[in-house]
């Protein structure tokens, strides 16, 4: 068995994913709490408005919006 060092929260875990299950739990629930916002309103002009708006921190939106084809008008709007 092959531990892994969750680049999230630091912690071990026996896991094939790219964090930790916890992490990726969480991550999934911030995604879709994204994709909610974008469907129901307008994007914000600033990478730190989206955050204030979405609860999200700028850290994890650049995170999703650089690795996830889904947000690429985002990618290209913040220039990111």
């Amino acid at each position: 068995m092959e531990f892994n060092k969750c680049p999230q929260c630091g912690s071990f875990y026996a896991f094939s994913g790219k964090m930790c299950p916890n992490c990726a739990t969480k991550d999934s629930q911030k995604i879709q709490k994204l994709e909610n916002y974008l469907d129901n309103y307008l994007v914000p002009d600033t990478l730190q408005e989206l955050s204030c708006s979405t609860g999200i921190p700028e850290k994890d939106l650049n995170r999703y919006i650089s690795g996830n084809d889904k947000f690429s008008q985002l990618y290209k709007k913040f220039s990111i």
